[in-house]
């Protein structure tokens, strides 16, 4: 029964509104507070840190293949899952 409810495209909808928001507001927070205060990031290790924070645009790239083999949902579950592991490692 569970596994049948996330076949439902607005359920899906509904977790990404609410997740995705709220992991970049606390990868933000985190940013500002923790970085900044207390490591003492300069804007250059502010600007290695972005700049390592784009790498995933590039590898976006290969989505577009990873699209031929899977569906569109289970893609997106993937890539959930990620921005979480991605959001608690930094």
């Amino acid at each position: 029964m569970f596994k049948e409810h996330f076949k439902r495209p607005e359920l899906l909808l509904y977790l990404f509104s609410a997740a995705v928001p709220l992991s970049f507001a606390t990868w933000q927070a985190l940013i500002n507070n923790f970085s900044i205060e207390q490591a003492g990031f300069t804007g250059i290790e502010i600007g290695v840190l972005q700049s390592l924070r784009e790498i995933p645009g590039f590898i976006a790239f290969a989505v577009i293949f990873l699209l031929l083999i899977m569906r569109e949902q289970t893609v997106a579950f993937l890539s959930l899952i990620a921005l979480g592991i991605g959001t608690s490692l930094t």
